[in-house]
C-alpha cells in the first residue's frame, strides 16, 4: 500500500467505476443498448493499494450507474468515484453513515453559500478553490455542508471534487481522485482479454460467463504476481501491469521465470502454465 503511506491516508482507496462492453444486436438481443448494438456493463470496486477486486456487479448497459455505486460502497475503504455516482442525497447519506468519499461533481450543480478554507499551498497540482458549501438548489439541495476542491488537470480543465475529508490538504484530495486512473487501466486490460468480437455464445449466461473467465484470469495472475514479486532482485522489479503485459506476450524476465518455476513446483494441480 505504497500510495496509502505516501499520502498518509487513514484507509485504502476503493476505486469504483463501470465500463460498457458492446456487440452487434444479433449477439446481444437480450441487452438492447443503441440502434444496432447490444451492451452490458461491468461495475467494479477495485482496491488501489492491493490492485485487488473487492466486488463486481454485472448488468445490462442501460442500467444507471448510481444505484450500483451505493451497493459497491464499503466503510472499510475511502470511495473514489466519477460524476455518475455524485447524487446529492447519496452524499448526505454517506456522511450520516460514516462512509468516506472523494467523488467528482457534475459541472451544472450549484454550490451555495461557499466558505473558503485557508490551507497552505503544496504539491504540483494547481488548486483553483477549496471551500465548504451546500450543493444544489431548492428541494434538491444537500442537507449537510460538503467540502469541494477544484483543481486543474493536465489539459487545463477544472475538476470539481466533493469529499467528507476535512483534515487532508486540497493537494491530497486531488491526488486521491487522480488515482482513479488505475481502474481505467484495469478496464483496458479486461477488454483486451475479453475478445468480444469472438463471443463463445450469445445467450446472457454465455456472455457473462466469458466476462467472468477474464476476471478469473486477472485474479490468478494477480496471485502469481504477489507470490513472485517479493522474491525477485530489485533490478528486475516489474509493476503489476508490466508483469501482465510481459506475461501476455510470453516475455517475462528470466528472474521472474525462475521464481515462477519454483512456484509451479509447489502447485500439485498443475494449474499454472509456463510463459
Amino acid at each position: 500500500m505504497v500510495y496509502k503511506r505516501h499520502l498518509n491516508l487513514p484507509k485504502d482507496l476503493l476505486l469504483i467505476d463501470s465500463t460498457t462492453v458492446t456487440a452487434a444486436n444479433s449477439r446481444m438481443s437480450w441487452a438492447p443498448y443503441k440502434k444496432f448494438r447490444g451492451g452490458i456493463k461491468l461495475h467494479v470496486a477495485l482496491s488501489h493499494g492491493q490492485h485487488s477486486l473487492v466486488n463486481v456487479v454485472e448488468s445490462i448497459a442501460r442500467r444507471n450507474d448510481a444505484p450500483v455505486g451505493e451497493v459497491l460502497a464499503d466503510k472499510d475503504y475511502l470511495l473514489v468515484q466519477d460524476r455518475a455516482y455524485g447524487k446529492i442525497g447519496r452524499l448526505d447519506q454517506y456522511v450520516q453513515q460514516g462512509q468516506s468519499f472523494v467523488i467528482r461533481l457534475k459541472d451544472n450543480l450549484h454550490l451555495v453559500m461557499p466558505r473558503k478554507l485557508q490551507r497552505p499551498a503544496e504539491g504540483d497540482t494547481k488548486i483553483v478553490r477549496d471551500i465548504t458549501c451546500y450543493i444544489g438548489q431548492g428541494k434538491h439541495q444537500s442537507v449537510h455542508r460538503h467540502r469541494v476542491v477544484e483543481f486543474e488537470n493536465d489539459r487545463g480543465e477544472v475538476i470539481r471534487i466533493v469529499t467528507d475529508l476535512r483534515k487532508e490538504s486540497a493537494h491530497v484530495i486531488a491526488e486521491m481522485y487522480k488515482a482513479r486512473w488505475e481502474i481505467e487501466v484495469f478496464f483496458r486490460w479486461v477488454k483486451q482479454h475479453l475478445n468480444v468480437p469472438c463471443l463463445f455464445g450469445t445467450t446472457e449466461n454465455a456472455v457473462y460467463s466469458q466476462l467472468f473467465v477474464a476476471l478469473a484470469a486477472y485474479v490468478l495472475l494477480k496471485y502469481i504476481f504477489d507470490e513472485i514479486h517479493p522474491k525477485v532482485p530489485v533490478f528486475a522489479e516489474l509493476t503489476l501491469w508490466e508483469f501482465m503485459q510481459d506475461w501476455r506476450i510470453f516475455n517475462l524476465p528470466l528472474e521472474w521465470q525462475i521464481q515462477f518455476n519454483l512456484l509451479r513446483r509447489k502447485d500439485p494441480l498443475g494449474i499454472f502454465v509456463i510463459p
